[in-house]
C-alpha cells in the first residue's frame, strides 16, 4: 500500500501547518473529514477542492487561477490520487462566508500501510474556530494571547471565553504520532 505525506498549511499570515501521512486510496470526501478534525472544525459548512493552475516557466502554482474545482458533491467519488499524481497543491476551501482556505500541499510519496492517517510534524499552536469570523479574526485572537497584550479586550470583543481558547488549543487534542481515523 502506498501514500503521501501532506502539508496542511492555513493560509494566514500566522504559520499554521499540520503535516500527516495518509493512505493514497481515501477519496476527498475522506480529506475534507481528516482536514474538518485536525483543524477542530464541526463540518456545519459548505465546501470545495479547487487544483491551480502552475506558473509557467516557475516551480510554483497561482492559487487564484483554478484549472479544475471538486465541489463537495463530487468528494466522495474522486480518489485523491487521481490528483495528486499529477498536482501537488490543491487549495481546500471551507465555509464560503469565513472563507477558510487551507493549502494542501503533497510533501512526497511513501510506503504507507495503516489505514489511519498520522501527524508527523506541525506548526502553530492554535486552529480556528467554526464561525469566528475569518482569518483575520484568527490573526488577531492569535496575536493577543502570543503577546498576552489586549486579550480580555479581544475576547469581549468578539464574545469568547477562556474555554473558546482551549478549544484553539491544537496541542491539548494532538501531538507528533497522533494517528486520526480516516
Amino acid at each position: 500500500m502506498s501514500g503521501y505525506e501532506i502539508r496542511l498549511m492555513l493560509y494566514s499570515n500566522i504559520e499554521t501547518s499540520r503535516t500527516v501521512q495518509i493512505p493514497k486510496s481515501i477519496n476527498f470526501k475522506q480529506l475534507h473529514m481528516l482536514i474538518q478534525k485536525i483543524f477542530g472544525f464541526k463540518d456545519y459548512h459548505n465546501y470545495e477542492f479547487q487544483i491551480p493552475r502552475e506558473i509557467p516557466g516557475e516551480d510554483a502554482v497561482d492559487l487564484n487561477s483554478i484549472k479544475r474545482t471538486i465541489g463537495y458533491e463530487d468528494t466522495q467519488s474522486v480518489i485523491i490520487s487521481e490528483v495528486f499524481d499529477e498536482d501537488e497543491v490543491v487549495l481546500y476551501v471551507y465555509d464560503f462566508g469565513d472563507n477558510w482556505e487551507i493549502v494542501v500541499h503533497k510533501q512526497k510519496d511513501i510506503d504507507y500501510t495503516n489505514k489511519t492517517a498520522l501527524i508527523t510534524d506541525y506548526k502553530g499552536k492554535y486552529n480556528p474556530l467554526e464561525d469566528m469570523g475569518g482569518i483575520f479574526v484568527f490573526e488577531e485572537i492569535v496575536e493577543a494571547i502570543e503577546e498576552n497584550e489586549n486579550l480580555k479586550y479581544v475576547l469581549d470583543e468578539y464574545c469568547l471565553t477562556k474555554g473558546d481558547l482551549a478549544k484553539m488549543d491544537f496541542e491539548r487534542k494532538y501531538k507528533v504520532g497522533s494517528r486520526l481515523r480516516i
